[in-house]
This record gives structure tokens, C-alpha cells and sequence, in this order.
């Protein structure tokens, strides 16, 4: 055999080596690309809409449309919802009279209190349920901070409806709202959002929010790799705008130093976290003087996040400033730190990320129902310990309420925030 008949008995099987190869790869792609397309076809056929309870609100900037029902998607799961006449988040469409026989406890918080999951599930349902002798109004609603809650209660108050206690569940996130978000219209205490917003997307969380709103099937598998890395204690899930779920600027104030001079969402201006935090404490001095003058006690509820699991303690600057906000004020204080570190430190060194997987919405900062189970036993113990009770004479009513009137609706109008809170991470 000549040299160039070894030459071409030596190239022939490596061109056919690269054709297979060539082949391979081509057909890989193709796979891929059925695949995704597959993927994607299926995820929008059978992807719910989104909830229509929520709107626009000239004085909360946005609200809850009284006596609605809608179906509710959050990450992967959809729940039933419902709002009462009040336009607050309910078991069923129902009238609330303005008087009840049974004590009455107003509930105000944010999209937390509200619950991103059945009634059954949610912390405020779990009360509910365990207190039939009790009437609970859930009042939270995605995105509220102490501005918020200061109007929901005045509003509530002058329609004359009965209130026998608040409990206020505050928000890591209240204090970046109160500096960066909301803005008073005027003294009247009705709300507008930020001249500016600036928010920080990069590509990844770009790729990650495509991949988990439209498909389904890829976002199971990036997913069990997600859960796997977590689990083992590689803390980082970014999806969407706000940054990391265990280290976004959104919740770091209380254990470092976060933007100042940036806007929402990105950071704290115009106010800083100083002047948030002062803001916060002067809207619940409002609303505690609004109620103190009618007799209605009032109670505060801290949790922590799940960055502040991770990197928080349970005397977190958080427990602090409300728990001495409450000295002299509050009926009942509860945190719920000491509960949440515990379950981390119950972990298996093998697996030390399993709270996050035992307690919250995986891919999300909301808890998932054994995190609401906590909370809600936490506020249970607090109410059987020290029951509330109906208050005579001044407790609220058409009378009472002539001392306050409801925030002056102003011509701000909301930007579909409200609308946003539909979506996982995004609170």
C-alpha cells in the first residue's frame, strides 16, 4: 500500500467519525429545540391567568376589589380567592356587618399577611380556624407598609365597622417602602408611588424569570438542581429584579449596609434607611393614637425573611425597633425570629438548607404552609394566653368615627403595582 492509499484509508474513518459526530450534535439541537418549543406550547395552554381582584386605589395606591373571586396563580400552584364586602381577602364572598357578637380582630400587614396560597394555608386562615368564637378581618394586602395600614384602619374606623383589636404584622420591607416607595399626597395620609424607579436585572435572573413563566417542564428540571444546590447549603436563587432571595437590598438593612442613593427598587432614596425607619415608627404612632382614643388595643408581629435566617439573628435590628416602638403601646408583641433559626438549626449538617425547603415557596421569599403553620402558632398561643374582648363604648362605630375622617381621596393614581404582587419574588 502507497502513501496516499494509507493517507485515505486513515482520513475515511475520520470523516466519518465527524459526520456521526456532526449528526449527533445536530440532532441534539433539534431535540432541544422540539423540546423547548413543546415546552413552551403546553406552559401558555395551561398556564392560569392572572387573579383581577386587585386595582388601582387613590388613596392605598392600589386595593382589593370588594366581594371577588378569582383564581390566583403563585409559582407553580393556583389558589381560590376571595374578597368581602370590605374588599379584604376572605374565605368566601361574604357581607360584613358592621357590629358582631364575637370579638373582633383586625388583621393589617402586606402580601405576607394576605397569603400567597389557599385560605386554608395562610397563617390569618389557620387562626381563623382555630378561633371560630373570634371574627378575623384580613386587611393585609402585597406591598402595604405602616402608610397603608394607617389608612386601611382609618377607612375601616369610618364606615363604623367594630374593631376589638389590631394585630399588625410589620414587614422586613415596610422600612425600603416608607423610604423609597410610597409618598404622601398630602396631610391627609393618601399615598402615590416614586417619581423614579430603577431596578437591576441581570442576565441570569433574566433567563431564570423567562424560564419559570413559560416552561413549565425545563423549570422542573432547572429547579431539582436548584433544590439539590440549596439543600446542601449553596444559598443563591436569583429570579426576576429584586436580586437574590437570600441577599436582596430589599431585606439587607437589617444586617448590612444597602443603597442609599438609589431609588426603589434598587435602593432606599429619598429618605435612606434612617429616615424609612423614622417614617415607620411615626405611621404607627398615628394609628396607635387612632385607636388608643377609641380603646382598641393594639399588637405587633415580626418575622424574618430568608435572608435573615441566614444572616440575621434573633435579636435582629428588626425585633429591636419594634419591640421598643411597642413599650407603652402594645397588648402583645410576638417575634418570630427565635421560631425560624431554631428550624434552621434543626437541620442535618448533611443538608443544612432543608429549612428553606421545609418552610418557604421554593424559588420565593413568601412561606409556604408549614411556614404559615409557625406563625399562626405563634399568634395562637398569644390569644389563648391572653384572649381578646369586646370593648364597650368606644370602641368604633359611626360615633367614634366622626373624630376621623377617611383619608381625602387624592389624584395619584396607582401604576398596577398591586397587579405585580401576583407574581413569585416579587413583593
Amino acid at each position: 500500500m502507497n502513501t496516499s492509499e494509507e493517507e485515505s484509508s486513515f482520513e475515511l474513518p475520520t470523516r466519518q467519525r465527524k459526520t456521526k459526530v456532526s449528526l449527533l450534535l445536530t440532532g441534539l439541537v433539534f431535540s432541544a429545540a422540539v423540546f423547548l418549543t413543546l415546552d413552551w406550547v403546553h406552559t401558555a395552554a395551561i398556564q392560569p391567568k392572572p387573579g383581577t381582584c386587585f386595582i388601582r386605589d387613590p388613596v392605598r395606591h392600589h386595593s382589593l376589589r370588594p366581594n371577588c373571586a378569582s383564581v390566583n396563580p403563585w409559582g407553580r400552584d393556583s389558589f381560590q380567592f376571595f374578597t368581602n364586602s370590605l374588599g379584604f381577602r376572605d374565605e368566601r364572598i361574604r357581607e360584613v356587618p358592621l357590629a358582631d357578637p364575637r370579638p373582633r380582630i383586625l388583621m393589617l400587614g402586606d402580601s405576607f399577611t394576605l397569603g400567597t396560597l389557599a385560605w386554608r394555608d395562610s397563617y390569618v386562615g389557620r387562626v381563623a380556624a382555630h378561633f371560630p368564637r373570634y371574627d378575623f378581618l384580613n386587611a393585609g394586602v402585597g406591598s402595604y407598609s405602616p402608610s397603608n395600614y394607617l389608612n386601611v384602619a382609618r377607612i375601616v374606623l369610618a364606615k363604623g365597622v367594630d374593631i376589638d383589636e389590631v394585630i399588625v404584622f410589620i414587614d422586613i420591607s415596610d422600612i425600603q417602602d416608607e423610604a423609597a416607595y410610597y409618598r404622601d399626597v398630602d396631610a391627609s395620609g393618601a399615598v402615590t408611588g416614586p417619581e423614579q424607579e430603577r431596578q437591576v436585572f441581570p442576565w441570569y435572573a433574566k433567563v431564570r424569570w423567562r424560564i419559570a413563566r413559560h416552561l413549565m417542564f425545563t423549570n422542573s428540571l432547572v429547579e431539582f438542581c436548584e433544590r439539590f444546590l440549596v439543600g446542601h447549603g449553596y444559598y443563591h436563587l436569583t429570579e426576576g429584579p429584586l436580586g437574590d432571595i437570600f441577599d436582596r437590598e430589599r431585606s439587607a438593612w437589617t444586617y448590612r449596609n444597602v443603597s442609599e442613593t438609589a431609588p426603589f427598587d434598587a435602593g432606599y432614596a429619598p429618605l435612606g434607611v434612617e429616615g424609612g425607619i423614622t417614617k415607620a415608627k411615626a405611621k404607627m404612632t398615628l394609628l396607635w393614637q387612632e385607636l388608643e382614643k377609641r380603646n382598641i388595643p393594639i399588637s405587633v408581629v415580626v418575622y424574618p425573611w430568608s435572608a435573615q435566617i441566614l444572616h440575621d439573628t434573633a435579636d435582629s435590628r428588626q425585633v429591636r425597633i419594634w419591640r421598643d416602638w411597642c413599650e407603652g403601646k402594645c397588648r402583645r408583641f410576638i417575634s418570630l425570629f427565635p421560631a425560624f433559626l431554631a428550624a434552621k438549626d434543626d437541620c442535618p449538617p448533611a443538608q443544612p438548607g432543608c429549612w428553606y425547603l421545609n418552610l418557604f415557596i421554593f424559588g420565593d421569599l413568601h412561606y409556604n404552609a408549614a411556614g404559615n403553620a409557625l406563625v399562626a402558632d405563634a399568634v395562637i398561643k398569644s390569644l389563648a394566653e391572653e384572649p381578646p374582648a369586646k370593648h364597650p363604648g368606644l370602641a368604633s362605630g359611626p360615633d367614634s368615627a366622626k373624630d376621623t375622617k377617611e383619608p381625602v381621596r387624592s389624584s395619584g393614581h396607582a401604576d398596577g403595582r398591586g397587579d405585580a404582587e401576583q407574581h413569585p419574588g416579587r413583593r
